[in-house]
């Protein structure tokens, strides 16, 4: 009697369900911003007059994407544009400390750290204080079940901790 088919068989049933089970985070501390949201109506110019975003675990589970799209005005300055960015969070195996990297269609790439707050309705993206450059901070409040605000603050060179807002707007869950 051969025992190959039946060690076989044994090792099979220990690594295929292993195999299949790819790692992936848990984005439960995101969970008030999961899902589809709108704005609209800025109110001052130069502001967004409406404006959609996503977030969604992606690839798995092993990030959270949040995709934007925002519609400018034109202004005395400058023709209408729209602004599309996109944003991946990511846990770093090294220490599981949460990062993100923004990209958008104006050329920005920003490396944020991303800090939960104590009771978890709000959380904040606090980029590098790189010297010479701007610093951001954008941080999402939750509001209601259905709202969130985000601030989007910059830091001047050379102040990394003098934060101006930028933008700030509430967002309403249109979907999950």
């Amino acid at each position: 009697m051969s025992f190959k088919p039946i060690l076989t068989a044994v090792l099979l049933a220990f690594i295929v369900p292993a195999y299949a089970q790819r790692p992936s985070n848990s984005w439960e501390v995101f969970d008030f911003l999961l899902g589809d949201w709108s704005w609209s109506g800025g109110g001052k110019p130069g502001q967004a007059t409406t404006g959609t975003s996503t977030f969604k675990p992606d690839l798995d589970g092993t990030v959270l994407r949040r995709t934007v799209h925002l519609e400018y005005p034109a202004t005395k300055e400058r023709a209408a544009f729209s602004h599309d960015d996109l944003l991946y969070v990511y846990r770093d195996p090294a220490d599981n400390a949460l990062h993100a990297l923004f990209f958008d269609n104006e050329n920005h790439v920003i490396r944020y750290t991303v800090t939960v707050a104590a009771g978890g309705d709000s959380i904040q993206f606090l980029s590098d204080a790189a010297p010479g450059g701007t610093r951001a901070r954008m941080t999402y409040k939750r509001v209601a079940s259905d709202s969130v605000t985000e601030t989007f603050e910059l830091a001047p060179p050379g102040k990394p901790d003098e934060f101006t807002k930028y933008v700030e707007f509430t967002a309403r869950r249109t979907g999950r």
